[in-house]
């Protein structure tokens, strides 16, 4: 067996490292492990092997180390136990290395070969397709028992596909409202006869379920809110799809209300079920005609709702992480604007510019929301830089500008352990690039600098030019207009002031106008009070 170290917590969380030798820790460049914890000494201890054990011995460090919650200086680590320094734990793992089986070269025959991914449910579905095909037209003379299962055989293809297009849904995360979208097109496609469909989910401050999409199969017609308690009940409680396909009829629904009085004629419910809980239910009615739904029909509404159920909780998971993502950048941009109170919602106006840009070029929402994020924290790393050299009055010294101008390398390196941050960290870096190529830091010539950068770059320049700094006074919108324009082929990419042109005539020019209106009526209002 193998003796594999295993993080459990700390910066080296989810590497592996394999105990066949002895290993040094600590927070110098020449231990083993090395980590970067101001709680962990520079050499701080080892793990040794000793007659197939294995000991570690504390190396005196100033903050001790932790086995199982209790402080030792040299004990045997057995698999299961975890071991602390500073603010990383360790486990010991045993994993089996198969040193029983090698690899020989022989001149066996390879009898196929099938390509890695090409086996999908579809196309098995499409291999049993034509088997069924051959067999209907070789068996004409088919019973009547004969083609009802050729009609179950049909349907459990057709179920098979569909199933197969709500998995590849989730494969890619998608946001609630554009997943049910999804499953209403799939469960239309499928239950011919459904008119009606209704997403419930749970809404844990009310402890019930509650409809959170409805649709009608006749897109003219808003689908009906009335669902049959009775059924939903059911198939909550006891955890199971139940079909009905004439409700009035069926001795365990007809007495219930809410069938009779909505006129429904047939139903089939199936709970979302994640784990050990019910997120949800899915609920099909059809209140035209009978349907007749079958055994077929509840199991494979059961594999579109284990489906269904894994997609929303996916989508859950994906919108707390944004909610977490949004969260980190407005704490970054709080931390922005406590340094510097002269760039007191510098980055909010930079960021509305910069998407007033963008959205001018008809840029996706997606490529929009991402120069926003890098707009709200493109000047993070001013933190890095000395007290009172951002807010010092007057001209600047050149090895004063030049230590400024490493703020877009110090908000690189801030950002650069973000994962959700890195696609923006190119915009950040080219905030302060030129297009003739004398920008800095990297003298980005033209279209080196990715769009996003260059957008930045304008909408900076924009705002810095008409707020207050302690190094000059604000100019005039109209003023800042007119150096944009005189910097097109210089400082900035011709086509974009061309855009920001049209930004600043339709957009910019009306709210000026609007703020000015809203705040002459406030002095009048204030006038009229005080007489």
């Amino acid at each position: 067996m193998q003796q594999i170290l295993y993080c459990h917590a700390g910066q080296l969380r989810g590497q592996r490292r394999l105990l066949d030798k002895d290993l040094t820790v600590g927070r110098e460049t020449y231990c083993d492990i090395i980590l970067d914890d101001p709680k962990v000494s520079r050499h701080h201890g080892t793990f040794q092997l000793r007659d197939g054990k294995i000991i570690f011995v504390d190396n005196n460090s100033t903050n001790g180390t932790m086995l199982n919650g209790r402080k030792i200086t040299e004990a045997e680590i057995r698999s299961g136990d975890i071991i602390k320094f500073g603010s990383s734990e360790f486990g010991l793992l045993e994993e089996a290395d198969f040193r029983t089986i090698n690899f020989v070269n022989s001149d066996s025959q390879v009898m196929g070969v099938v390509n890695a991914g090409s086996v999908r449910a579809d196309s098995l579905a499409n291999k049993f397709q034509e088997i069924f095909e051959y067999y209907k037209e070789n068996q004409p003379q088919a019973s009547e028992a004969e083609q009802y299962e050729l009609v179950r055989t049909q349907r459990m293809l057709n179920g098979l596909k569909t199933l197969y297009s709500i998995s590849q849904t989730m494969t890619r995360v998608m946001s609630l409202p554009e997943l049910f979208e999804h499953i209403a097109k799939n469960m239309f496609e499928f239950f011919a006869a459904a008119e009606n469909l209704v997403i419930l989910l749970e809404d844990e401050e009310k402890e019930m379920l509650i409809p959170r999409f409805a649709t009608s199969r006749d897109p003219g017609r808003d689908p009906t809110m009335n669902i049959s308690k009775t059924v939903l009940d059911r198939a909550i409680k006891e955890r199971c799809t139940l079909t009905a396909s004439d409700v009035t009829a069926d001795s365990r629904l007809s007495n219930s209300d809410s069938i009779v009085d909505f006129q429904v004629k047939s139903v089939m419910c199936a709970p979302l079920v994640s784990g050990v809980n019910v997120i949800g239910a899915l609920y099909l009615d059809n209140r035209l005609s009978n349907v007749r739904y079958d055994a077929m029909d509840a199991e494979l509404l059961t594999a579109f709702a284990n489906q269904t159920a894994v997609a929303i909780e996916n989508s859950f998971l994906c919108d707390s992480l944004q909610q977490h993502y949004h969260q980190t950048l407005q704490t970054l941009v709080n931390a922005i604007e406590a340094k510097d109170a002269y760039t007191l919602g510098h980055s909010m106006r930079v960021g509305k510019y910069a998407t007033g840009i963008a959205r001018m070029m008809g840029l996706s929402d997606s490529r929009v929301e991402r120069i926003k994020a890098a707009a709200d924290i493109h000047d993070i790393g001013k933190i890095g830089l000395k007290e009172g050299l951002i807010n010092k009055p007057g001209r600047l010294t050149d090895t004063e500008y030049n230590s400024v101008k490493e703020h877009v390398d110090l908000g690189e390196k801030i950002l650069r352990p973000s994962v959700y941050l890195r696609d923006v960290l190119p915009f950040i870096r080219g905030h302060h690039e030129r297009w003739d190529g004398t920008g800095y830091p990297d003298r980005l010539r033209g279209e080196e600098c990715p769009l996003e950068g260059r957008i930045l770059a304008m909408a900076d320049s924009f705002d810095a030019m008409t707020s207050q700094r302690s190094y000059n006074k604000p100019i005039s919108f109209d003023e800042a207009f007119n150096r944009i324009k005189s910097g097109a082929g210089t400082q900035f990419d011709p086509q974009l002031v061309e855009v920001f042109e049209r930004y600043y005539h339709e957009v910019l020019i009306s709210e000026l106008a609007q703020r000015s209106e809203t705040t002459s009526q406030k002095t009048v209002m204030s006038t009229t009070l005080e007489q």
